[in-house]
């Protein structure tokens, strides 16, 4: 194993490889947020919202389906935070929902896994990636297909080498725990040595609990991890590689990223509409929190490669086309600031794309990567998220994705807002 890998792995571990277990309850650093444009500098503003049903959980993402209506993907996961809404005592199922642009739903259809995305093509047929399959379903919500991680191929000649490197990546994380482990066990120790009397109540209150349950959970966490055999971590790696987080769909092909089988970040696997045939086309893109977007736009594709804080344009073969967008502390004009932006992209009606970025800010730019402006801000928690955009066909209205309270947020003009509150 290669000396630049292994410190690649180290730095990233916590992002990139191990974000499927615990999430952490505290934000990651991030840089100097973009100032909201304010909402009179920009073409849209937030009006309203989109939901499920409280018997349904909560939206988990969606895309505009080229006309005036969208596919919602919703359940009871509250992978990327706590959903704010009530829940029924029972469990909730995943689903697949054909939702109006006012909200209304049309149909739905359950799912077979816990959902990350959901695309379409343009024969009205619906691909949805979760965990480690993909199905698709007819315009009538019908199965049609489900294929079980068509992009994961191991062959036997590998399986040791695989080991090794999942035996490597176990001690690099042992190896982190343990550095946290000692930053919260002297944070600690500093508390507990002053004087009860000189303690805020903060610390005397609550910091002293957290930290003592930080410390418990480090080590259960070492203890555990210490014990797992070869072949235990081996079962763990192959599961991590089979997962599936995005699809995008062109008329002949079917587009799927998951994480590279051997070393570090993502790829994107070329399928055919049978989700078939698997070709690697795209390899070592870095993203954060499982967040890699992919959409087909204009006959290419675009990549939001949120921890490059660019764009990737690439041909159906793979080939890079452009690239856009760079790291900027202020993130503005087709700069982008935070620890990973931008989280996602989508389509305009004249060719060209928005972005949307974790502080609820949407950009848009031409074709070519030429930024043109911000069109809005939505109200959002800022924070390594799904991000989803979407835009009306008619360009009339932006969706965005609030994973965090389970709701898509409108953002229209304000003539067509006040409009509809006459």
């Amino acid at each position: 194993m290669n000396a630049e890998f292994l410190v690649r792995v180290a730095v990233d571990l916590a992002r990139i490889w191990f974000y499927d277990g615990t999430i952490p309850s505290v934000e990651p650093p991030q840089a100097v947020a973009q100032a909201a444009a304010a909402p009179s500098q920009t073409a849209f503003q937030e009006s309203r919202s989109i939901s499920v049903a409280p018997e349904h959980g909560s939206v988990l993402g969606f895309v505009a389906d080229g006309t005036d209506a969208l596919l919602v993907i919703s359940g009871g996961s509250v992978r990327y935070g706590a959903f704010t809404g009530s829940r029924p005592a029972g469990p909730i199922a995943n689903r697949v929902v054909w939702m109006t642009a006012a909200g209304e739903e049309r149909q739905a259809t359950e799912l077979p896994m816990i959902p990350r995305g959901v695309n379409h093509a343009g024969d009205g047929m619906v691909y949805v990636v979760g965990e480690t399959s993909v199905a698709w379903y007819d315009r009538d919500g019908k199965l049609v297909g489900q294929r079980e991680a068509p992009h994961f191929i191991l062959p036997e000649q590998d399986h040791e080498a695989f080991t090794e490197e999942a035996v490597e990546r176990r001690d690099l994380s042992i190896s982190a725990y343990e550095r946290q482990l000692k930053q919260y066990e002297d944070t600690l120790k500093a508390i507990e040595d002053k004087p009860e009397d000189e303690r805020t109540p903060y610390e005397n209150e609550s910091q002293i609990t957290i930290l003592t349950r930080q410390v418990e959970s480090r080590k259960s966490a070492i203890e555990s991890r210490q014990a797992m055999t070869p072949k235990q971590l081996f079962d763990e790696a192959v599961g991590a590689a089979k997962q599936l987080y995005r699809v995008a769909v062109s008329k002949d092909h079917v587009f799927l990223v998951g994480r590279e089988t051997f070393g570090y970040g993502y790829a994107v696997w070329r399928c055919d509409r049978d989700c078939e045939n698997p070709e690697k086309i795209i390899s070592g893109l870095s993203g954060c929190c499982g967040q890699m977007d992919l959409q087909v736009i204009e006959e290419q594709l675009v990549v939001a490669e949120n921890s490059r804080h660019r764009v990737v344009v690439a041909d159906f073969a793979g080939e890079t086309v452009t690239t856009f967008g760079s790291r900027e502390r202020t993130g503005t004009g087709d700069g982008f600031s935070g620890c990973c932006n931008p989280m996602n992209t989508c389509s305009t009606p004249d060719g060209g794309l928005l972005t949307s970025e974790s502080n609820g800010c949407i950009k848009r730019f031409a074709a070519d990567g030429t930024f043109q402006e911000v069109v809005g801000t939505a109200a959002v928690q800022s924070g390594c998220k799904n991000s989803t955009v979407g835009m009306a066909a008619d360009g009339s209205r932006v969706y965005y994705l609030d994973v965090r309270k389970g709701k898509i947020l409108v953002l229209e003009k304000p003539d067509v807002a006040l409009a509809q509150k006459g």
